[in-house]
């Protein structure tokens, strides 16, 4: 695609402005984003080395910091990490930080990502065999809910359910278990 505003050269930069709503856009080679007085790249942006998943994320963490009403330092138990030094560097140290950091890091997550247990896609031909372990776990899970919950009739109907299943497992010939 061609710079809009030569018309010469690639455009190799697309500029979106997002003003009251009102969202623009803009496709520029690197010479005329350069003359454009209300885009300075480098002003704007700083050097690339300052473009870094600390600097971007910084911005969550304290947006989030500033709900917490305790300033007291949280400290991985595994690792010795601090929350400080976690927002510093933007790296957690351990598989144990996710916990210890759960209260700072699930509402970022969820404003990141909109909910806090990822979906994601499931590939068609594979998929199919990890959507119906899931649905079978969830029924489960249902099932003891409602149990728990002494509602029966639920009950009942989550165990038809899970029958179901296992018997169209077996009426394909399929010997494997669904359990996890």
């Amino acid at each position: 695609m061609l710079c809009e505003k030569c018309n010469k050269r690639v455009a190799t930069i697309h500029l979106i402005k997002l003003i009251n709503g009102e969202k623009s856009e803009v496709r520029l080679c690197e010479s005329c984003a350069k003359e454009i007085s209300d885009i300075s790249l480098v002003g704007s942006l700083g050097s690339i080395d300052e473009i870094s998943i600390p600097n971007i994320l910084g911005g969550f963490f304290e947006s989030i910091d500033k709900n917490k009403p305790n300033k007291i330092e949280v400290i991985c138990k595994k690792c010795g990490l601090t929350y400080s030094q976690f927002k510093a560097s933007g790296q957690l140290g351990c598989d144990e930080c996710y916990q210890s950091f759960s209260s700072y890091l699930r509402p970022m997550f969820k404003r990141i990502q909109g909910d806090l247990e990822h979906i994601g896609k499931v590939p068609k031909r594979s998929g199919v065999k990890l959507v119906e372990k899931k649905k079978y776990v969830n029924l489960k899970k249902e099932l003891q809910k409602a149990i728990l919950e002494e509602e029966y009739e639920r009950a009942a109907v989550l165990r038809d359910k899970i029958k179901d299943i296992e018997n169209s497992r077996t009426e394909v010939g399929k010997d494997e278990k669904l359990d996890l």
